[in-house]
C-alpha cells in the first residue's frame, strides 16, 4: 500500500484537509477532516502562532486515526487577492534535422515561457498551460511527434506576493511540514468543478468563500482569466449583525438557517418573522425582525459580490458570452436561492458544482470543492509538483487521468 498524501485549504472560516492514496482502483480518499480556522484571513496567515496550533492540532488528529502515518510534507492551496495572472510566450526551435518536434523541444518552449521577468516581490505558483503553436499556424495541445520548425507555447502565469509565500513557509516549518506542491486554490477547484464541455463552451467556475471570492474563466478548453476578490460569505455575515444590531456569532447563526439569497424568495404572511428565542438566551420576543428584511441585507451585499464577477467579465470582453454559464461551489454557495441572485446579476445559466468524484457524490459539501480539486491535482502529478510546463507532462498526466478516472 502506497503513502497517504495530504492536502490542505487554509480557509478563513475552517481549514479543510483530505488524505487519500492511489491504489488498484484510483484515487481513494481515505479521510476527510475539518476545523474551525484561526490565524488565516483570505488565504493568508495573520497570525503564525494561531495558524499553527490549529494546524498542527488538526494534523495530528489525522494521523491518530491512520495506522503509522507521519505526515511531513502536503500539497497547500494558495489563495488570496494577491494572485495575479499574466500570458507568457516562450518560442524554441526545432532541433533534429527531420523537424519531429521532440519533448526535448517543448521542454525548451514551456521554459522561455515560465522566464518571465516577474517584479522583485512576487513568486511564481503556478504555470497554467494554455496550448502550443506550431510555425505560428497549428494550435495543439500535445505537438510531440509533429513537424515543423518552431513551436511556442502559451501559458497563464500565476504569480503571488512573494512575503505571504514566505509566511505559508514558516508556517509550515513551524509545524513541521512541507508544503509542496503549492496549487493555486481557484485553478484547483475549477478543474473539477467544470467538465471538458464547459471549458470547451466557455464557462466561469466561481469559488464563494467566508473571506474571498475566486473566479476562473476557461473557453476552447484554456484557461483563459484567473482573479480573487476579497470579499466573501463573512461580509454577509457582518451586515447581518449591524443591520439587526447584534453578535457576529448570532449573525452567523441566523444566515445558515434563516437567510434566502432573494427577498422575493420569502413566503408571504407564513413564518415571516425570525423567532430570535433560538438565538438569544434571553428573552427578545419583542425583537421583532422580518425574513424579508434579512433578505434584502443578504441580497445587497451578494449583489455587489455578482457585480464585481460581471465587471471582470466585462474587462475580459466574456460577459453574456459565456455558453457554459456559471458553475458556483464554496460554502456561500450553499445560501437557498443563490442560483436564481446569480442568474439575475451575471445573464449567465448558473448550477450548483457537482465533481463526478464517487467519495464527492457520496459525501456532497460544496466548502470541501477546492480542496478536493488540490487533492486530484496533487495525484496526478505525483509528487512533482503542479507547474505545468514540466518535461513529458501533458502525457504523463493524459496517461494517468485515463487509468485513475476512465475518460
Amino acid at each position: 500500500m502506497k503513502t497517504p498524501f495530504l492536502a490542505i485549504d487554509l480557509g478563513s472560516a475552517n481549514i479543510k484537509a483530505l488524505v487519500a492514496q492511489i491504489d488498484a482502483q484510483g484515487l481513494n480518499i481515505i479521510l476527510p477532516a475539518c476545523r474551525k480556522s484561526r490565524g488565516i484571513k483570505e488565504g493568508v496567515s495573520n497570525n503564525l502562532e494561531e495558524a499553527a496550533e490549529e494546524l498542527d492540532s488538526l494534523i495530528a488528529e489525522i494521523e491518530s486515526m491512520l495506522k503509522n502515518v507521519a505526515f511531513r510534507e502536503a500539497t497547500i492551496g494558495i489563495g488570496g487577492s494577491h494572485l495575479e495572472t499574466r500570458l507568457s510566450k516562450g518560442v524554441a526551435v526545432v532541433a533534429r534535422p527531420d523537424q519531429e518536434i521532440g519533448e526535448d523541444d517543448v521542454r525548451r518552449a514551456n521554459k522561455a515561457a515560465e522566464a518571465f521577468a516577474l517584479p522583485s516581490n512576487r513568486s511564481l505558483i503556478q504555470a497554467a498551460l494554455r496550448s502550443y503553436v506550431v510555425d505560428g499556424v497549428a494550435k495543439v495541445k500535445d505537438p510531440i511527434g509533429m513537424k515543423g520548425l518552431k513551436i511556442e507555447t502559451e501559458c497563464l502565469l500565476i504569480d503571488a506576493f512573494t512575503p505571504f509565500i514566505h509566511s505559508i513557509d514558516r508556517l509550515g516549518e513551524m509545524i513541521n511540514i512541507k508544503f509542496i506542491p503549492k496549487i493555486v486554490l481557484p485553478y484547483a477547484g475549477a478543474e473539477i468543478a467544470l467538465t471538458t464541455q464547459d471549458k470547451d463552451l466557455g464557462a466561469i467556475a466561481l469559488d464563494l468563500g467566508a473571506s474571498t471570492t475566486g473566479l476562473c474563466v476557461y473557453e476552447n478548453n484554456e484557461i483563459l482569466d484567473l482573479k480573487v476578490f476579497s470579499v466573501g460569505g463573512n461580509a454577509v455575515t457582518n451586515d447581518i449583525a449591524v443591520g439587526l444590531k447584534t453578535s457576529v456569532n448570532i449573525a452567523e447563526k441566523i444566515k445558515i438557517n434563516e437567510g434566502l439569497a432573494l427577498k422575493k424568495k420569502v413566503l408571504k404572511n407564513k413564518n415571516e418573522d425570525i423567532n430570535w428565542g433560538i438565538y438569544y438566551e434571553e428573552d427578545n420576543a419583542g425583537d421583532k425582525v422580518s425574513k424579508k428584511f434579512l433578505a434584502e441585507i443578504i441580497e445587497a451585499r451578494l449583489s455587489e459580490i455578482f457585480d464585481l464577477v460581471a465587471k471582470r467579465l466585462k474587462e475580459i470582453d466574456r460577459f453574456e458570452k459565456l455558453p457554459g454559464g456559471v458553475v458556483i461551489y464554496g460554502g456561500g454557495a450553499k445560501m437557498p436561492f443563490i442560483v436564481d441572485l446569480a442568474k439575475e446579476r451575471l445573464k449567465l445559466p448558473v448550477r450548483i458544482a457537482k465533481p463526478e468524484i464517487d467519495w464527492y457524490q457520496e459525501s456532497p459539501d460544496l466548502s470541501f470543492v477546492p480542496v478536493l480539486g488540490l487533492l486530484v491535482l496533487r495525484a496526478q502529478g505525483q509528487g512533482e509538483g503542479f507547474i505545468s510546463l514540466e518535461e513529458g507532462f501533458f502525457r504523463k498526466i493524459t496517461r494517468f487521468f485515463k487509468n485513475i478516472f476512465s475518460i
